[in-house]
C-alpha cells in the first residue's frame, strides 16, 4: 500500500531531476570552447584560466573582474548542469578603448571578449579552414536593458586584416554606415540582425525578453559562404537561410560582448551622442563556441 502510494510521487521527483538536468547538445568536434567552467570565479577571467584573453578588448585600466558577472540564471541548450555556468558582460561610462598606437575611441561604449587560443591577425588557425560553425546564446537582463535606440554589435567574426568582418550580430537601429537605413521604429529596434561581410542583413529575428535565443553561423572557406541557424529557448537550431555567398577570404577572430555605437555620428569611432549609463546595460551569453562541421556535423 504505501510502496503504491510512493510511486508516483517517486515519478514525480524523478521528472523534476530530469527538467532541473541538463546535457548540452554539442555533438561536433570542438575548435574553440568558450563555454564558462562552473568553478571559474570572476577574477578568473583577469588571468589565463577563462577560455578567453584576459587582455582584450575592454575599457582603460578596468579588468575584467570588475566587467562581467556570473548571473544566477537557466542554461542555454548548449551548456552542461554542473559543468557550465551563464556569463554576463556588461558596459558603463568607462567603457572606453584605448588602442595601442591610437586615440581613446569615445564614440564607441565597448567590452569584447575574444577567445584565448583563437589567433588574428595570423588568420590561419583551425577556424579558418574547411567548414566551421560558431555557436552562441543569449538572454537579456532586464537589471541592465540594452537601449536599443542604439546600434549594438554582440559578436562578429573581425577580418585578419582588420578591414570588416566576414559576419556580424547586430541589435537595435543600425547606422547608415554600418548598412542600416537609419530608421528608429519598433521592428528595428527590438530586432537581431544578422550581416554579411558586406553589411547586408541576411537573417532578422525579434529579441525576446525572457528566453535563451541561440544562433550559429556556418561560414565554408572553400565555397565562400555563409549559414544562419537559429532556435528559442530549448528547441534545436533550424536552418535560418541557404547557404550565402560571403567573402570569407583571410580568415580572423571572433569576438563576443557589447560594442554600443553611438547616435549622430560621422565617424562612429569618434564622435557622435552617447548617454549617461545609469549603472550597467548587460548582455548574457551561454553556449559559446566553434566547432568543426567540414564532415557535415553540426551541433543543434
Amino acid at each position: 500500500m504505501y510502496i503504491t502510494q510512493l510511486l508516483p510521487l517517486l515519478g514525480l521527483a524523478s521528472a523534476a531531476v530530469l527538467r532541473h538536468h541538463r546535457q548540452s547538445n554539442v555533438k561536433c568536434p570542438i575548435i574553440f570552447d568558450g563555454r564558462v567552467p562552473q568553478n571559474l570565479t570572476l577574477g578568473s577571467f583577469d588571468t589565463a584560466t577563462s577560455p578567453f584573453s584576459p587582455q582584450f578588448v575592454k575599457g582603460e585600466n578596468l579588468a575584467w573582474s570588475q566587467i562581467l558577472l556570473l548571473p544566477n540564471t537557466s542554461l542555454s541548450r548548449f551548456d552542461d548542469t554542473g559543468v557550465h555556468k551563464s556569463l554576463e558582460v556588461t558596459i558603463n561610462d568607462h567603457s572606453l578603448f584605448h588602442p595601442g598606437g591610437g586615440n581613446l575611441q569615445v564614440g564607441f561604449r565597448r567590452a569584447g571578449l575574444l577567445l584565448k587560443d583563437d589567433k588574428n591577425p595570423i588568420g590561419n588557425d583551425s577556424a579558418d579552414a574547411g567548414v566551421v560553425t560558431f555557436h552562441w546564446s543569449i538572454r537579456q537582463d532586464p537589471a541592465r536593458a540594452l537601449n536599443l535606440s542604439h546600434e549594438y554589435m554582440n559578436v562578429w567574426h573581425e577580418k585578419a586584416d582588420y578591414s570588416g568582418n566576414q559576419f556580424t550580430f547586430v541589435g537595435g537601429v543600425v547606422l547608415k554606415q554600418d548598412g542600416g537605413d537609419g530608421f528608429d521604429t519598433p521592428e528595428e529596434r527590438n530586432s537581431w540582425k544578422v550581416q554579411d561581410t558586406k553589411n547586408k542583413v541576411v537573417f532578422k529575428t525579434p529579441i525576446k525578453s525572457d528566453a535563451w535565443q541561440n544562433f550559429a553561423i556556418q561560414l565554408d572557406y572553400a565555397n565562400n559562404t555563409l549559414q544562419v541557424l537559429y532556435s528559442a529557448g530549448n528547441e534545436p537550431l533550424k536552418q535560418a537561410t541557404e547557404p550565402l555567398p560571403n567573402d570569407n577570404v583571410g580568415g580572423g577572430q571572433l569576438q563576443l560582448g557589447i560594442a554600443k555605437k553611438p547616435t549622430e555620428t560621422e565617424s562612429v569611432v569618434y564622435d557622435g551622442f552617447q548617454e549617461h549609463i545609469n549603472g550597467s546595460e548587460g548582455q548574457i551569453y551561454g553556449g559559446v563556441f566553434v566547432e568543426n562541421s567540414s564532415g557535415g556535423c553540426v551541433s543543434q
